[in-house]
């Protein structure tokens, strides 16, 4: 899916996935990271062409959505991670009125750890 197809609604939502896209792309990197006002962490696989192949929801608790694994940081702080796999109900997950506080280029343990979740 195209940046501006993106099935969920939050404040600054466009222009985060904008930035984000055009950073990962600019640095070759395959996953960004946007933080909402609710603590919920989305994450956006994306093509070398800028195309969104995979959407994560990253949270501290459990969610209603298909489990891809829990992430530990190196603090022992753990994450699950989820598949969004009907993008189009992802709003009944995180909520309405959200707004994106935060926006990154994913590196590091995280990346490998999405990397590896991945191909399994």
């Amino acid at each position: 899916m195209r940046p501006a197809e993106v099935p969920f609604q939050a404040e600054g939502i466009v222009d985060a996935v904008n930035l984000g896209i055009s950073e990962a792309t600019y640095l070759g990197a395959e996953f960004v990271g946007l933080t909402l006002d609710n603590g919920l962490g989305l994450i956006l696989r994306v093509s070398p062409d800028e195309n969104i192949t995979k959407i994560l929801v990253m949270s501290e608790g459990e969610l209603p959505l298909p489990l891809l694994g829990i992430f530990v940081r190196f603090d022992g702080k753990a994450y699950h991670v989820y598949v969004a796999d009907k993008p189009e109900k992802l709003n009944e997950v995180i909520g309405v009125n959200r707004k994106v506080v935060f926006v990154e280029v994913i590196s590091g343990a995280l990346e490998d750890f999405l990397r590896e979740a991945l191909q399994q």
